[in-house]
């Protein structure tokens, strides 16, 4: 995937499919974890490490398994109903260390769960992602751990490439070598049929077949196991971990030899009938309150698919009542800007309701992400200014139309026709516009300031006076 990913190869037909079938896979590693003591063969020496000897030691081989399901299903749906209340409680905190901590302290849990009952840990750190990824709170979740998974990978490959026993390579080169050829053609001949099958273009299907057709991070979990339930001999399980470690080595290689002979523009997005299509996901509105609700669904009902953050935890439990997407965050993060899609973002909307929120969401957005067109709602007359300052696409403040409006009712209710009412209502907004970016440019000098305001109030009278006077004639 990061391959795929650096590549801008992710939202291919082939990319997408390939996601689809890695994450498959990964699940796939539960049910074959849970029967491997099933397959012990007799005769062969089981390994005595330290993961070797577990609670589960000395039950039959199909009481391990009904426990090891058991324990993994216990875990999926104590996160789906536990997890969401915890981090609800949480994030009313507004401590975000404490909401990291949290999170590293479910996946260390649950690994160590996984290894008191003789499985892998990393099966362990699979399933709290499982778990956290089912939750409200995911998003933030996403951003906070961020900066730990490029370090985390690192170590794991380190990992992998301290396990691997290069004598056997020198012993038999030939049988590796063929078997890491023998891998990767058999996987690649059934995907590239499968692909056939469900009607890939040639391109896409090749593009999908040589992004699977190495093995995978979790053999080794898988090959860790079997050798502790006595699957397989030692020197088998080295074998198999030496053959995928080196077609994992091979596979950036295949995808330098693809680019250099295939043309990436032969590799065409998504393929997808009219109907089918549905709108990208271009807009993020920052503050899902009552008044970044109205804009949201009268975009939403226009047909735009909206990214929704509110750092309110109340917030986003209430509005997640009536059926609608929303997600915990701060949008002043950059880390979470991103995770929403803020660099392929058309457009944001800033609405929250406290304006030094609402600047430090701006300045950051406009700093990491100056592609991406800016829209806000003003608190006052005071925050505005500054949202001039800072030349976003266009703002209004929340109470100046709703006002104007009841102002142009009043007018009718006191005599004049909707024409004059609406007329006049056009005139003062007109004007109040002018006058906001004319005293921007005074803010902070009381005395200019002062000077300014009683002179635009002054024109205005002179506006409305004219326009009277030309009515009446």
């Amino acid at each position: 995937m990061q391959t795929l990913s650096e590549k801008d190869l992710t939202k291919t037909q082939a990319g997408t499919n390939a996601f689809s079938v890695l994450l498959f896979q990964d699940i796939a590693v539960i049910p074959i974890l849970a029967f491997l003591p099933l397959l012990a063969v007799t005769g062969i020496d089981i390994a005595t490490d330290d993961h070797a000897e577990s609670l589960l030691s000395d039950l039959s081989a199909l009481t391990q398994l009904v426990v090891t399901l058991g324990t993994i299903a216990a875990i999926i749906l104590g996160g789906r109903f536990l997890s969401s209340p915890i981090f609800r409680y949480i994030a009313a905190t507004r401590l975000r260390e404490l909401f990291t901590a949290v999170a590293l302290l479910i996946v260390l849990a649950i690994a160590a769960l996984m290894t008191t009952i003789g499985l892998s840990p990393a099966l362990g750190a699979f399933l709290a992602g499982v778990v956290l990824a089912d939750n409200k709170f995911r998003h933030q979740l996403e951003a906070d751990i961020e900066p730990f998974k490029a370090l985390l990978l690192g170590l794991f490959f380190i990992t992998v490439g301290a396990s691997i026993n290069f004598s056997l390579l020198q012993q038999n080169p030939w049988l590796i070598l063929g078997l890491v050829l023998a891998l990767s053609i058999v996987k690649f001949a059934v995907l590239f049929a499968l692909s056939f099958t469900f009607k890939f273009s040639i391109q896409q299907g090749f593009l999908f077949s040589l992004a699977l057709a190495q093995g995978g991070e979790f053999a080794f979990v898988l090959v860790t196991s079997a050798n502790q339930y006595g699957v397989f001999s030692e020197n088998t399980g080295s074998t198999l971990t030496l053959v995928v470690a080196l077609s994992m080595l091979l596979a950036p290689l295949i995808f330098v030899l693809y680019e250099n002979f295939i043309s990436r523009t032969s590799q065409n997005k998504l393929e997808q009938d009219d109907e089918d299509i549905t709108p990208s996901c271009d807009i993020i509105i920052a503050g899902f309150g009552r008044f970044g609700q109205i804009v949201g669904r009268l975009l939403s009902l226009q047909g735009f698919e909206l990214t929704l953050l509110d750092h309110s935890p109340g917030q986003v439990e209430m509005v997640r009542r009536f059926d609608n997407t929303v997600f915990y965050g701060d949008a002043a993060r950059t880390d979470l800007l991103a995770a929403a899609g803020a660099e392929t973002a058309k457009l944001l909307i800033v609405a929250v309701d406290d304006a030094e929120k609402s600047l430090e969401i701006i300045d950051n957005s406009q700093k990491h992400f100056p592609n991406m067109k800016i829209l806000a709602r003003a608190t006052d007359r005071r925050h505005a200014y500054q949202l001039i300052k800072r030349n976003i696409g266009s703002f209004r403040r929340e109470t100046f139309d709703s006002a104007l409006h009841l102002g142009v009712e009043a007018l009718q209710t006191l005599g004049a026709s909707e024409q004059e009412a609406q007329h006049a209502g056009k005139l003062f907004s007109d004007h109040d516009k002018e006058t906001m970016h004319h005293l921007a440019e005074v803010w902070g000098d009381d005395k200019s300031y002062g000077l300014a305001v009683r002179a635009r109030l002054e024109d205005l009278k002179q506006v409305l006076e004219k326009d009277q006077d030309k009515s009446e004639e």
